[in-house]
């Protein structure tokens, strides 16, 4: 498929496209009273600095922002500021229960939200990120937007880089598992909202565990792209990844040594 083609039926010919951040984790595992999100990096939040790294690309359209814990208001400041508005769903009980109550709210207010271009639920694109990861770089995110199609989206994902070792049930090497065909997933991921609607709904009835929304739809039968992302979009979980997370983005640029 060339280019164009893929253009023709991806986020790019849509023209606008929707950033959904799931950011209602409590931070237990950060060992911190106050999640994750809100820590700061500097003079910022990580959630300021994830949204800064979305804000100024081509075609966004507004932020569904999923969060269970109060904004503080110096956040929220800075969130009635940016130039897309910002709206705010509650959280659920997992991220992907919390992405689908985005979702949810997404097709609510598909009146107000959607592009007026949109000729179907099909062209109303939602891209979903973990507020937990500052470090995307805007041109993996880009490249994303270009190569993407309908109904499969894709996803971010880079190499496996270390050795993999299958392991039994007594704790011994079972085997080492050729990593030359495996990528590690990251975020963002790219979908059609509809589509990954019906496959998060159809997931959730079954009892499925949805590890990412790429899994869903995988189980629905449908195998989204993968695009070559940077392999420092780091997930901030435990606490000593606020640090290498600050040395990535002193190395990016993004802040001050």
């Amino acid at each position: 498929m060339s280019d164009a083609e893929v253009r023709e039926r991806g986020p790019v010919a849509a023209g606008r496209w929707w950033l959904l951040l799931p950011a209602a984790g409590s931070g237990q595992r950060m060992q911190s009273e106050v999640p994750k999100q809100y820590l700061r990096l500097g003079q910022r939040s990580v959630l300021e600095i994830t949204l800064s790294r979305f804000v100024d690309l081509p075609g966004l359209a507004g932020v569904i922002l999923v969060t269970s814990a109060p904004i503080p208001d110096a956040i929220n400041d800075g969130l009635a500021e940016l130039r897309v508005p910002v709206h705010r769903v509650e959280g659920g009980p997992t991220r992907a229960e919390s992405v689908r109550n985005g979702l949810v709210m997404f097709r609510e207010r598909r009146a107000e939200l959607a592009s007026v271009e949109a000729k179907s639920g099909e062209d109303e694109w939602v891209m979903v990120h973990d507020a937990a990861r500052p470090c995307v770089r805007p041109a993996d995110v880009e490249r994303l937007l270009r190569q993407v199609r309908a109904p499969e989206g894709g996803l971010l994902a880079a190499p496996v880089r270390d050795t993999i070792k299958r392991v039994d049930a007594d704790g011994h090497v079972a085997e080492t598992v050729d990593r030359q065909p495996l990528m590690h997933a990251l975020t963002p991921q790219l979908f059609p909202a509809q589509v990954l609607r019906d496959a998060l709904d159809a997931a959730l009835a079954a009892g499925f565990e949805v590890t990412d929304e790429s899994s869903a739809l995988e189980r629905a039968g449908r195998y989204p792209r993968v695009v070559p992302g940077a392999a420092d979009n780091l997930k901030i979980t435990h606490p000593e990844d606020l640090a290498i997370a600050r040395a990535i983005l002193v190395r990016q640029g993004v802040l001050d040594d």
